[in-house]
């Protein structure tokens, strides 16, 4: 069930390290400039997101119970929410991205580039959440091979779309970095409009009752909220932290900044295994919990974390031993080189626990346990990563070293604390 997982997410990040690849070639300011753009934008969808994506939740455990029925429509609720995430978005985050992106810090010409590239990726935020209603189904149902395929086939649309638009080729205008963006954009409507017409073709419908517009239906909103909710802060708090993270390493420069930004894509390529496997998880762990087999839901959670570990760890040996050569595949700057390259040593620290955490918080997220990890989230991002971040960076002068110190000793309790949540098994007694 997590090997399609961590194809799909590895194909996701593909298109982040196209835009990265991609403006290697335009220039160091627009290579940063789209790294953190697509951080921040990240993180301002980061709540939504993770609200939404609570259905897979609902849906496993509806189909353990044998709820088919019951799983069209916490998908349609899903539906009404990303509605009004689209709404919010448009209207309180678009007209700001200039404050928003100045306030960072960053040299005049990464925050100009920024502001084009958010200002597109934003514009598209209905297809994200679309996707992550879909999505969130499939997964629910133990469906992950689909999102697999259907993401193969965007990315290929992705690289060769950002590669006409920001070049201007085919008699295309040059876009630059908006080309980066839009051709993201573009590659995230196709996959909207094939997620939708999966969605609601006749077999699902049969089953699952997909088709046919449907009003909110308010207890199954309320059930879906209370578990949502506290994902969707769990999600802005972590994202938010590793923001102002991002945020102050754009200030001390642009090589520093395009360093730091290719280790960044390329580790959370390396955590995607751990991702997929907490997915997965998800899936198992509510499905036992519908049909009443806590046991199975355990053994199942603590298989997915040995494997975890196994992969991530053996990423960690990677970036060991091969961190030169890969970051000259993104940048030939010898300064953006020397410094990725050591960055790649804190990543291999961090991998172990990062494992631990991810896959533990999945298991536990089947379950509808996602207040406790809020809270967590809220004390460790924000009254230990965020102030670390900026006393061992900027007070102690330690600049992104001192940065990144904080980051892996952030990540490290923070997974600690997970997996120890997941070990005390209140998880399997929890009721949604």
């Amino acid at each position: 069930m997590a090997y399609p997982v961590v194809v799909t997410m590895a194909s996701m990040s593909l298109m982040g390290l196209t835009d990265t690849f991609f403006m290697g070639f335009v220039g160091t300011a627009q290579q940063g400039a789209a790294g953190l753009g697509a951080v921040l934008s990240w993180t301002l969808m980061a709540f939504f997101n993770g609200t939404i994506i609570a259905s897979s939740t609902f849906v496993a455990q509806f189909k353990g119970a044998k709820k088919y029925r019951d799983c069209g429509d916490i998908v349609w609720q899903s539906f009404f929410l990303a509605t009004i995430a689209t709404i919010m978005v448009a209207s309180l985050l678009l007209p700001f991205i200039k404050p928003i992106v100045s306030a960072i810090g960053s040299s005049p010409e990464v925050t100009g580039f920024g502001c084009q590239y958010m200002q597109v990726r934003l514009a598209g935020a209905v297809f994200v959440f679309g996707n992550f209603c879909v999505v969130a189904f499939l997964r629910g149902i133990g469906d992950t091979r689909t999102p697999m395929k259907v993401t193969l086939f965007v990315n290929v649309l992705n690289v060769a779309s950002t590669y006409l638009l920001v070049f201007g080729k085919l008699g295309l205008p040059v876009l630059g970095i908006r080309g980066a963006a839009l051709g993201t954009v573009i590659s995230q409507a196709v996959a909207l409009t094939i997620y939708l017409c999966l969605f609601f073709r006749a077999q699902n419908h049969a089953k699952y009752n997909t088709r046919g517009f449907r009003l909110p239906r308010w207890d199954l909103l309320r059930r879906f909220l209370r578990v949502g909710l506290p994902m969707g802060m769990w999600w802005l708090l972590e994202m938010g932290g590793f923001t102002v993270f991002t945020m102050f390493v754009a200030t001390l420069g642009d090589s520093t900044l395009a360093g730091h930004q290719i280790v960044r894509q390329l580790v959370h390529l390396s955590f995607l295994p751990g991702v997929a496997l907490g997915i997965a998880a998800t899936t198992l762990v509510g499905q036992y919990l519908g049909a009443n087999d806590p046991d199975t839901a355990e053994r199942a959670a603590n298989t997915a974390i040995k494997i975890g570990l196994m992969i991530m760890c053996s990423f960690g040996l990677i970036f060991v031993f091969f961190r030169f050569p890969l970051v000259k595949i993104f940048s030939r700057d010898p300064a953006v080189i020397e410094l990725g390259a050591t960055l790649f040593l804190f990543a291999a620290v961090f991998q172990t626990m990062d494992a631990l955490g991810t896959v533990a918080s999945g298991a536990i997220r089947g379950a509808g346990d996602t207040r406790w990890p809020m809270v967590v989230s809220l004390l460790m991002a924000w009254f230990f990563f965020v102030p670390s971040v900026l006393i061992l960076g900027k007070v102690l002068g330690y600049g992104v070293f001192g940065a990144w110190t904080g980051a892996t000793i952030y990540i490290s309790v923070l997974g600690l604390l997970l997996f120890a949540r997941f070990k005390s098994g209140k998880w399997k007694s929890m009721k949604i």
